[in-house]
């Protein structure tokens, strides 16, 4: 097909080229006005990013560009994602060229704009099979996803490892970053420059009113499949087919890990507030199991992607001792040993006689109140011999949430446990306190009875501890604390009926402050507690 260019600030778009897929056998023309067909064009595509930011040296490390090889070279015209070591992510419509070929090799570990990588890291793989999604037809733009299976699997290194998936039905609540890749102009075996722009989610109207969303390729206007992004002043251009719209979010270590969004599918010619719309990848994530016959649930995904050259954070997430430990988890049935159904904490024996502080929420379930109690890493079981719940808690409501529990038998060192101590005031907090908090398996690679959950704390500092944000909370009393960290969703989970507490100085007994309320919806939301200063007598009334 023909390639005329004008040197000037005004592109002239290119004229119609023929797409074709050759596993069906089938081949229309495409209206090339969309800046997201897979070819090269003959002028430089530096100014189609408008404001791109550079990306810093192994920023993205997943990005790869996907390449024609011709008599002149290699021709990269469309962009992908590494998700596994053999398995790239793209859009199926970068099935074929412009000239119906399809495309033969992958590069990966792509210069970024303004850095002279050391080009000994990159590596360039034949592609083994181009599989795009049974469903797509080049005819309409639904199902526009592909995985691409290379020949051998990639070496990992500074440059190259491999991204996550984000899974969730809507988009992300901040900005995402579209990675995309330029030329310096059409010329065989060019090296790709990494570049990257900021757009968020624009609604599917104010979508309409900018791109049309109807007709013979969108008959059914936008699925749910689908979305549209951008800004007042950037958008993704062309080359970017399949490259991805993505967030960064935090392990619970700190690792930064890219999350992959949409893929860049088509939208308006690349101008000052032009749009793209994106496939939209988590409903795709079992065709996409499927396919590569590997997990991505966010805990398995992260753990498998461990790179080098990471992006960290502070998390203030933290790992306590597993023994010794207050905190026990509550059962209803000895048969479902799961420890994080709610927690408790164990306090210092009265005379004798063992008893737990946790939630009124938790003491009070439709599946009638719990009947014991398990340790940590020695899983003691010991049951409860009576429950009581604070006279005048409210199901529902944030007040009173705490409930007193009787057991059988006294918890001792020999148990791994340290009973805690009840803070009689808040003014005795000293710099940091502790909010429980665990992470679950992965369920599609453990069984529910073999299962190993890992405690976690939320650990608060001082300063932000006590003032709740919302002054319904301030005025019920409660004790209210913000985790700082953006962390991958349902990596980290509240451990309702949990202690809230701090480590003292002496002997390292543990100080319980509160107990995590169910107005906690998450690790990185508001967390919310009961005060126990507040509770002290009527706790009193029955431990004594």
């Amino acid at each position: 097909s023909s390639r005329s260019t004008m040197r000037f600030h005004v592109i002239l778009l290119v004229a119609a080229v023929i797409l074709g897929n050759s596993a069906v056998g089938e081949q229309q023309s495409l209206d090339c006005t969309n800046r997201f067909i897979s070819f090269l064009n003959t002028f430089s595509t530096d100014s189609c990013a408008i404001r791109v930011k550079r990306s810093v040296q192994h920023e993205f490390q997943h990005v790869v560009a996907i390449g024609w090889i011709t008599s002149k070279g290699i021709e990269y015209g469309c962009g992908g994602s590494l998700i596994t070591s053999k398995f790239v992510l793209t859009v199926a419509h970068c099935a074929a060229d412009g000239d119906a070929k399809v495309p033969t090799v992958v590069k990966l570990g792509l210069k970024e704009q303004g850095r002279t990588d050391d080009s000994s890291l990159s590596q360039i793989i034949n592609i083994k099979e181009f599989r795009t999604h049974p469903q797509f037809r080049f005819s309409k733009k639904y199902y526009d996803i592909a995985l691409i299976e290379l020949e051998r699997e990639v070496e990992l290194n500074d440059a190259i490892c491999t991204a996550c998936l984000w899974l969730e039905d809507t988009t992300p609540e901040e900005a995402m970053s579209a990675i995309g890749f330029v030329s310096p102009g059409f010329s065989p075996n060019f090296d790709p420059i990494l570049r990257n722009v900021t757009l968020k989610e624009i609604s599917g109207k104010e979508c309409g009113e900018i791109l049309p969303l109807s007709g013979r390729t969108l008959p059914d206007g936008l699925v749910k499949e689908q979305f549209c992004a951008g800004s007042d002043d950037q958008d993704t251009c062309e080359g970017d087919s399949g490259s991805p719209l993505q967030v960064e979010r935090a392990e619970i270590n700190g690792d930064m890990i890219p999350l992959i969004v949409g893929l860049v599918s088509f939208g308006t010619p690349c101008i000052e507030g032009s749009v793209g719309v994106y496939t939209r990848v988590s409903p795709y994530k079992d065709w996409i199991e499927e396919v590569t016959g590997q997990s991505f649930d966010y805990g398995a995904c992260s753990r498998a992607s461990q790179c080098k050259q990471r992006k960290r954070t502070e998390t203030k997430i933290e790992s306590p001792p597993n023994i010794p430990t207050h905190r026990v988890g509550l059962l209803w049935n000895e048969s479902n040993p799961n420890p994080y159904q709610c927690g408790a904490t164990i306090l210092l024996p009265n005379q004798g006689t063992q008893y737990a502080i946790t939630s009124a929420y938790c003491a009070k379930t439709k599946q009638g109140p719990p009947k014991f109690v398990i340790t940590g890493p020695h899983r003691t079981i010991v049951a409860i011999e009576a429950v009581h719940v604070h006279p005048e808690y409210k199901p529902g409501e944030p007040e009173n949430d705490i409930a007193v529990l009787r057991l059988s038998r006294s918890l001792h060192e020999s148990d791994g446990m340290l009973p805690a101590k009840l803070c009689r005031r808040d003014g005795f907090l000293l710099d940091e306190t502790d909010y429980s908090a665990y992470r679950s398996p992965s369920h599609s690679t453990e069984s529910t009875q073999g299962r190993i959950f890992e405690r976690y704390v939320i650990r608060i500092n001082n300063v932000d501890v006590g003032e709740c944000t919302s002054p319904e909370y301030r005025e019920k009393d409660l004790l209210c604390g913000k985790s700082k960290a953006l962390l991958i969703p349902k990596i980290c989970e509240v451990d309702y009926g949990g202690p809230v507490n701090h480590v003292g100085d002496f002997m390292n007994i543990p100080y319980l402050y509160g107990v995590v309320s169910t107005l906690s919806k998450g690790c990185t939301d508001e967390l919310v507690a009961t005060r126990i200063y507040r509770h002290i007598d009527w706790i009193k009334s029955i431990t004594h």
